[in-house]
């Protein structure tokens, strides 16, 4: 994954569609994604169970979840209420374009992590490279036709990984607050999928599933 909005190798027009493309069908991939997850904790077991490696994954992905959900939050309550129409570009959007997604990408492996199958993160890693880099440069386009300013945001910040030293934050903020709270569950369902893992792994000890496979 790069920070540049389209390769330079591949024709704008090409890009664009293909970049359309898999924005509009990112959601049917990820059901396909999540339905090889599901069956993997329902048939699968960690080939690290009982060894040092299931808790360090175990630790890692409770942190990677808890790590994206406080950002996924932070991330709402500057944009709560400002989406589409008002380019924010401080706290988490000063560091980068795309927050939001860097807490996913966090969740997403945080989750992966938490199943105790290295196979399994990379998987949802793999998807999550494949899928996003096409949402973000869709998005770009998109904030560039209705912000006049964005080409000068864009060339001082990353599309994706955060530079720390860029942080801008402000000493007072107006929050949306009915927005804010609508984000709220967005913003939380990391910890309630982390939740669902970990009830796999206890009907498993619980002899109410039985695995079939190992999972790597």
């Amino acid at each position: 994954m790069t920070d540049s909005s389209i390769s330079p190798s591949q024709p704008a027009g090409l890009s664009r569609a293909l970049d359309n493309f898999l924005t509009r069908h990112r959601i049917g991939v990820w059901r396909v994604v999540v339905t090889f997850v599901l069956a993997s904790l329902v048939f699968g077991h960690s080939r690290w169970d009982g060894t040092w490696v299931s808790p360090l994954l175990l630790t890692l992905g409770m942190l990677g979840v808890s790590l994206a959900t406080v950002g996924r939050l932070w991330c709402a309550l500057y944009i709560s209420g400002r989406k589409n129409n008002t380019l924010v570009t401080s706290g988490p959007y000063s560091l980068c374009r795309h927050p939001l997604y860097v807490c996913n990408l966090l969740g997403i492996i945080g989750l992966g992590a938490m199943t105790e199958s290295l196979a399994v993160t990379a998987v949802l890693a793999l998807a999550f490279a494949l899928m996003y880099p096409a949402v973000i440069r869709t998005e770009d386009r998109f904030l560039a036709s209705a912000f006049p300013e964005f080409a000068e945001y864009a060339r001082r910040t990353p599309a994706f990984f955060p530079r720390l030293s860029l942080y801008r934050g402000e000493s007072t903020w107006t929050v949306h607050v009915s927005s804010f709270q609508r984000n709220i569950a967005d913003s939380v369902w990391f910890l309630g999928l982390s939740v669902v893992v970990e009830s796999f792994d206890l009907f498993h000890d619980a002899g109410v599933l039985r695995a079939v496979v190992t999972l790597a």
